[in-house]
């Protein structure tokens, strides 16, 4: 079972490991659950620590997508018990005592969890004590019979007025003392927090790796009752499509950053973002026509993908896949729309039975400057052929089709990828007769040059 936890000031990473054997990665930020689940490909999610301020927080959607995808999240201590208990009836699982009382209620500030702290070098060193702990601990002083009833709730609201990154006990000792309460009072909590302090935090992070620990020993948790959803793409698409990292070079490079880098540097990056739009914009038309391919379409069009890519195994589509950052999901999706195109195609196609695609074509050569070049090859082939007579190019008649695609591939690399009706329809053939005479022509043009340059080289010294 692949575990991935993110684990900051709460617990060191060091005393982790030796409950449970993880992928450990830094507090969570906006985008890391995503990020992890696209790289790491876990069976379970362990959210700890995450940032507050420094950057945006987790993402609820994060964590549904994750359910949704059936991987299993955890949340205990700080910003995962935050998280759990927010999205616990969506099937989080929520570890630990801070988890429980923000679930009744109990608690409902951020700040009771967080805390500053120094970076991952410094191994996350506390700049400052969670709210939650110094209150666990006064009233854990309060059960001793080190303080009074109205002394912990005095002590208690001098630390929660504080700013989260001010509180640590030297601050509130100084702060109490200020405040009017008795020097001995503040003596006696000193001493016990001396002795006795609470880490509620770190308490809960150990149970919730004991925990994952247990599951993956029996082979697996039990399901949870958890309440039906549909996660909402619109939003959540802009952080997946744009913000999510994926590795490449042992670097993490957020996808947005690849796109600006290709505009940037790829000279055909506007052919690149021209067919892209328009790919896009044919969707937003099918909808609009009520025009869906089916189930036969998509898997014509991915075996034709694979086909042109000479993805043949499982195996390779999968490496293909993987170096392309795409689930397989997303790709039957991405296939899906490229079949919607070739429906479209295939009425424009109809609906101009007699011109057929001559004239867009054409004009696409024009706006790529390569029709002189088509043109001028084109003319070459008509003058080779001029004289000739269909009836004289092969005693017998023309050869078989197969024989004569296969002999065009052969010269030219160039092979359908595709059932020959299929492809004579969709490059603009009337029908299979017609390919079957243009492609005797090619052959009998290239003939002709052969015997010319035969002829060229035996008369040359």
């Amino acid at each position: 079972m692949k575990v991935v936890v993110f684990l900051g000031p709460t617990l060191a990473v060091e005393d982790a490991r030796e409950i449970l054997d993880a992928t450990y990665l830094p507090p969570a930020a906006q985008g890391d659950l995503l990020n992890a689940i696209t790289r790491y490909r876990p069976d379970v999610i362990a959210l700890i620590d995450g940032v507050f301020h420094q950057r945006l927080s987790v993402w609820h959607k994060e964590i549904l997508y994750a359910i949704e995808r059936g991987v299993l999240v955890y949340g205990a201590s700080s910003m995962g018990a935050l998280r759990a208990a927010e999205t616990d009836c969506y099937g989080m699982r929520g570890i630990g005592r801070i988890y429980r009382m923000y679930a009744d209620g109990i608690l409902e500030d951020d700040d009771e969890v967080a805390l500053a702290h120094g970076s991952a070098e410094d191994g996350y060193q506390k700049a400052s004590e969670p709210m939650v702990n110094i209150r666990a601990t006064i009233e854990a002083a309060g059960a001793a019979g080190v303080l009074g009833k109205a002394d912990v709730a005095a002590f208690i609201d001098v630390a929660k007025r504080m700013y989260f990154p001010d509180r640590s006990y030297p601050a509130i000792w100084r702060a109490a003392a200020a405040s009017g309460i008795g020097e001995e009072v503040v003596a006696g909590l000193r001493a016990f927090v001396a002795r006795s302090p609470v880490d509620l935090k770190r308490d809960d992070a150990v149970e919730l790796l004991e925990t994952i620990r247990d599951v993956a020993r029996a082979g697996g948790a039990p399901p949870v009752p958890a309440k039906p959803f549909v996660l909402a793409r619109s939003t959540f698409d802009a952080l997946y499509h744009r913000d999510r990292m994926v590795h490449h070079l042992d670097t993490d490079v957020p996808l947005e950053s690849i796109g600006y880098h290709v505009a940037l540097h790829d000279e055909e990056f506007d052919d690149l973002n021209f067919r892209a739009l328009n790919r896009s914009l044919v969707q937003v038309l099918a909808r609009v026509l009520n025009v869906r391919p089916d189930e036969q379409e998509i898997e014509s069009e991915v075996d034709r993908f694979r086909t042109r890519r000479k993805l043949d195994t499982d195996d390779q589509l999968a490496d293909w896949l993987r170096d392309n950052d795409l689930e397989a999901g997303e790709f039957r999706v991405l296939m899906t729309e490229v079949a919607t195109c070739r429906r479209l195609h295939k009425w424009f196609i109809l609906a101009r039975w007699m011109e057929r695609t001559t004239q867009v074509v054409l004009d696409e050569l024009r706006l790529a400057d390569r029709y002189v070049n088509w043109a001028e090859r084109a003319a070459m082939q008509e003058s080779l052929l001029a004289g000739d007579s269909d009836s004289l190019w092969i005693e017998g008649g023309f050869p078989p089709l197969a024989a004569l695609v296969d002999e065009h591939a052969d010269w030219t690399g160039v092979l359908p990828p595709v059932p020959l009706e299929q492809w004579a329809e969709e490059a603009g053939f009337h029908g299979l007769g017609n390919l079957r005479i243009e492609l005797a022509r090619a052959g009998r043009a290239r003939e002709k040059m052969l015997k010319l340059l035969a002829e060229t080289m035996s008369d040359d010294p």
